[in-house]
Formats: structure tokens, C-alpha cells, sequence
């Protein structure tokens, strides 16, 4: 599940400017942050009072802030008022200039917020002039990755993130030290094997996140319940998960579902809208293939189809286990057949009584494009391309609509509906590895990996093999049986 981060801008006033430009220095730790802003402004060369020997402007200052010092290029600057969150400036007067530089310090007394046993995150807001250069550096010794607002690149070193765009945004660090592996910073557990997680999530999509790690945190169910929602089993935000500490068994397949929503994090930076099927459906679709090649196609739900059963064995004891399909075929059809529509709008979160439907229908788009193309996600993020911001759920959805069939499976004969789902759930998927995977990496090394091959005894334990069993069984009972019988009445 992947949640989106809302932060409120805070808006720049300023006079008789041309063009400006912001950098800041930011220093963070659990305390407080100093943040360093520097000005270069240039007055409107048109404007009849250009040059000028005075400078006069309006900042936005974060709440639990002090101001250190204000300068400019003639020295220190003492004509200035703070009122609530507006810092209002005078520069000194002096020669005739049409530039100018304002340097600007201040500390926020914020303690930053614990996500959970020792990591923790600091969001900050960052005002910019509109249509102007905005850049910056955040530096934290304990830095494990971090998030900027739409339309902002950003890069990272061992304790710096670096940025840079245009106008206003937020940022978030995540930061703490953690059970590093590999790819991942664990906090509040430290569980093995999790790089075939990441690297099915990179090889699938062919993304890379730009900072070396996902910070995880793992939750007891009260715990996550209580800070996230309970219908979940994990959440993405702003560069780090959190999740449920219990998942056993479908513990890898939604670490990879959440590393796929945080993979998506700068792909889908074009996408402004409130709908997130096709993330969501993506993030669904790697985590049925980490699914497959863990367990085996018999073992993993079907799509809109029927229900699958299986045994495991659970301390000594065998249990018969059947798992419900992912989304009811009937509840599809009725979808179809109504002219439904939601799906251009649908959210987890917006849409609850549709929540299991959304899943699946999202997971479908994607798996009918593999199946129906026998191509891979791979390749469709390659082809998905906008270069402007996409804001509406109806212009995404049409635009989606040019490379993806986002009616799949809709059929006037309920046979061939059916079988049309039949043939994406039995279709032939191809799962790709990616390895030795770095944010730096230019070239990604891929390559294929099996789907699990169920094993003769398993085959032998379940589904339409575990009928079997019990007739044999059954016919040996009866055997016996009679057998008692006969030597009864020899006797």
C-alpha cells in the first residue's frame, strides 16, 4: 500500500523581482535543524525604479523558529520583524544595484518525530519563488534516504541529499542507524534473506531509488495497527515502509510490493493524481511473481478465478488450506455488465467497500498487458513516457488507455470472459533478477529466474491430487472393512 504524502506550501512575497534564485543548507539531527538560506534576487530590468540602492521582501518562516542572522552584501541586516511565520526584510541601503544577495539563518526547535525504535523522520517546508531555480543540501550523520515534492530531482551521498527544482516544496529525511542488509535498514527486527525482495522488485521494473537503502520498519500487530490501518500488511511512504512483523511465509512478497511503490516513487513523478491503480497494480503484479517463485503457481491465488487449495505442514500437523481467489469473477462481471467506472478514481483508501476489487482489477490491467503482449513491466514502464505533470484521473486514464487494455477481459459471452481469465491466471510468466544493484548503477545486470516447481510429493498433497489421497484411503477402508466381514463369517 502506498499512502500519499501531503505537505502545505508556504508562499513567497516579493517586490519588483525579475528573477531570483534559493539555496539552502540544512542541518538536521533528533534536536533541532539550522537552516542556512541563501537569496540571489535581481531586480526587474524593465521596472523604472531598476536599479535600486534598497531591497525590500517577505519570507516564510516554520513554526518553533528563531532567527540567527540576516545579512546581505553590505553586512549584517537589523531592519527586519517577524510576525507568526512571516519574516518581513529591509535590506541596507547603500550603491545603486540591480542584484543582490540575502543570506538568511534560523533554527527550528522541533524534536523529530520516532517512526518506530530509533528511526526517525524530519519534514521540513521550503518556500521558493515561482518559476525560479530552488536548490539545496540536507546533511544528517545518521541519513538513510528522504523524499522532495513533486517535480524536484534529487541525489544522494553518505549523509547528504541534495536537491534541486523549481518554486516551493517539502522535504522529508528519514534517518537512524538500523540492521543494515544489503538494500534495506531494518528497525525493529532483522530478518535474513531479503535481497530477493529488491532485486526481483529492480529486475521486474528496471528501477533503481537513488539512495542506497530503504529504511523498514517492523511493527507488532498492535503497534501497526495502531499507527497505520488495519486492513494493510505494509505501507510506503516518503521513502520508507513500515510493516506488520508477523507475515511469515508472505513477509518477502510485501516487502517486495512496498519496495515497488518506493521504486515507483520517481517513475511515476508525472502523476499528480488521486488514483494509484496503476502503482498499485504494478506493486500486486511483482508481488504474485515473488509468490510464484517462492511457493509455486499451486499455491498462489488465482486472479477472478477459483478458489486454490493446498496442504503445509504447521508444527508436525498437516493442514488442508484453501485460499480465496483475489477478487471474485461474478463481482467482474456485474462490473462489466453495468458499465461501471470507478477504476479511473480508485484509491485503497477512498474506496474501501472496493478495496479487494481494486486490488485485483489493478493487478489484471498489468498481468493481461504481460500475458496478452508477452511482454514484460519492464518494457511498459519504457513506453509510458508523459513530459508533463498529469493531474486529472480522466486524462490519466486515457493516457494509460494508448499503451494498456484497461478493460480486460471484457467480453459479451460470460465463456469467453471466462476464459480469457482463465489464460492470464495460467500464463507462462517470465520472473527477472537483478544483481549487485547500486543507486550509481548505469546498467542493470537481469536475468531470469525459475518459477518454483512444485515437487512430486506436493503435487501428491495437493489439489485435485489430495482427492485422490482420501480415495485411496477411502477404497483401502472399505477394503478392510470387508475383509473383517468375510473372515467373520468364515469363522
Amino acid at each position: 500500500m502506498r499512502r500519499f504524502l501531503v505537505f502545505s506550501v508556504l508562499l513567497v512575497f516579493f517586490v519588483s523581482f525579475g528573477s531570483a534564485d534559493v539555496f539552502y543548507e540544512v542541518e538536521s539531527d533528533e534536536d533541532d535543524v539550522e537552516v542556512n538560506t541563501t537569496l540571489r534576487v535581481d531586480c526587474d530590468v524593465e521596472g523604472s525604479n531598476c536599479p535600486v540602492n534598497r531591497w525590500r521582501l517577505n519570507w516564510s518562516l516554520p513554526s518553533d523558529s528563531e532567527v540567527l542572522s540576516i545579512r546581505d552584501s553590505i553586512g549584517e541586516i537589523e531592519d527586519y520583524n517577524v510576525r507568526d511565520k512571516n519574516l518581513s526584510i529591509v535590506s541596507n541601503s547603500g550603491g545603486r544595484r540591480s542584484s543582490e544577495t540575502i543570506n538568511i539563518q534560523y533554527r527550528v526547535f522541533r524534536d523529530a518525530e520516532e517512526i518506530h525504535k530509533g528511526l526517525y523522520k524530519r519534514n521540513l517546508d521550503l518556500p521558493g519563488f515561482r518559476g525560479e531555480k530552488t536548490s539545496g543540501v540536507v546533511s544528517n550523520p545518521d541519513l538513510v534516504s528522504g523524499w522532495m515534492g513533486r517535480g524536484f530531482d534529487t541525489s544522494y551521498t553518505e549523509d547528504n541529499m541534495s536537491f534541486t527544482g523549481t518554486g516551493s516544496s517539502s522535504l522529508r529525511i528519514n534517518f537512524g542507524r538500523g540492521n543494515e542488509t544489503e538494500y534495506y535498514s531494518f528497525f525493529g527486527g532483522n530478518p535474513d534473506n531479503t535481497s530477493l525482495a529488491y532485486e526481483v522488485s529492480v529486475g521486474m521494473t528496471g528501477l533503481v531509488q537513488g539512495f542506497d537503502r530503504f529504511p523498514v520498519a517492523l511493527m507488532n500487530p498492535s503497534e501497526y495497527n495502531s499507527s497505520v490501518v488495519g486492513w494493510s500488511s505494509g505501507e510506503y511512504v516518503a521513502g520508507s515502509f513500515r510493516m506488520r512483523d508477523n507475515l511469515e511465509d508472505d513477509f518477502l512478497p510485501v516487502l517486495a510490493h512496498e519496495t515497488v511503490h518506493g521504486l515507483n516513487e520517481r517513475e511515476l513523478n508525472w502523476d499528480s493524481t488521486s488514483s494509484t491503480w496503476f502503482d498499485e497494480g504494478a506493486a500486486k503484479y511483482v508481488e504474485s511473481m515473488m509468490n510464484f517463485h517462492l511457493n509455486g503457481r499451486e499455491k498462489t491465488r488465482k486472479l477472478f478465478g477459483e478458489s486454490t487449495t493446498y496442504t503445509e505442514d504447521r508444527n508436525g500437523q498437516r493442514y488442508r488450506v484453501t485460499a480465496p481467489s483475489a477478487g471474485n469473477p461474478d463481482r467482474l462481471w456485474k462490473y462489466y455488465q453495468d458499465n461501471e467506472d470507478f477504476m479511473k478514481d480508485w484509491n485503497p483508501r477512498d474506496f474501501p467497500d472496493e478495496r479487494s476489487f481494486g486490488y485485483a482489477y489493478s493487478e489484471l490491467i498489468i498481468r493481461n498487458y504481460v500475458s496478452r503482449e508477452n511482454g514484460s513491466l519492464r518494457e511498459l514502464y519504457n513506453r509510458i513516457n508523459p513530459q508533463e505533470t498529469v493531474g486529472s484521473n480522466e486524462e490519466k486514464w486515457m493516457l494509460l488507455s494508448e499503451e494498456l487494455d484497461l478493460t480486460p477481459c471484457k467480453y459479451e459471452s460470460r465463456e469467453r470472459f471466462d476464459q480469457c481469465l482463465e489464460d492470464v491466471n495460467q500464463h507462462d510468466y517470465k520472473i527477472y533478477r537483478a544483481e549487485n544493484v547500486t543507486p550509481s548503477t548505469q546498467q542493470i545486470n537481469i536475468r531470469p529466474i525459475k518459477v518454483r516447481e512444485t515437487s512430486e510429493k506436493e503435487r501428491f498433497q495437493t489439489g485435485k491430487s489430495l482427492t485422490e489421497l482420501e480415495n485411496f484411503f477411502n477404497n483401502l477402508q472399505s477394503l478392510w472393512s470387508g475383509l473383517i466381514e468375510w473372515l467373520s463369517n468364515l469363522f
